[in-house]
């Protein structure tokens, strides 16, 4: 079973990996691109992706890597929906399933170790 520490860990850097998409999405629909470097948003979204690093990181020297990345693609989770809710970005039936996908995914990861 997977260690619920490193679980936890792993959550919580996908969310903040997550929220470091968001930003640089959001630099990149604000700035033209010779600019884009001036942006706090793009600057914020490096320093959330780096933040995040340092969770997987933690969490590699506790638990396997065949363990712990799979779970760190819940990191696809929390981006579709921090764009659906704060870019209004609109999901479809196909989108959903894929979603659903791999929710099943990472809990058949969680039950097989």
């Amino acid at each position: 079973m997977v260690n619920l520490l490193v679980l936890v860990i792993v959550l919580v850097g996908s969310f903040i990996g997550a929220f470091g998409t968001l930003m640089i999405k959001k630099s990149t629909s604000h700035y033209p691109f010779l600019k884009l470097f001036k942006s706090s948003f793009l600057w914020l979204g490096f320093f959330f992706y780096g933040l995040s690093t340092l969770f997987y990181i933690f969490a590699l020297r506790k638990e396997e890597l065949s363990i712990v990345y799979p779970l760190v693609s819940t990191t696809y989770i929390w981006t579709t929906l921090f764009s659906v809710k704060y870019l209004k970005e609109e999901m479809d039936l196909w989108k959903w399933i894929g979603l659903s996908g791999i929710i099943v995914g990472v809990i058949f990861v969680g039950l097989g170790s």
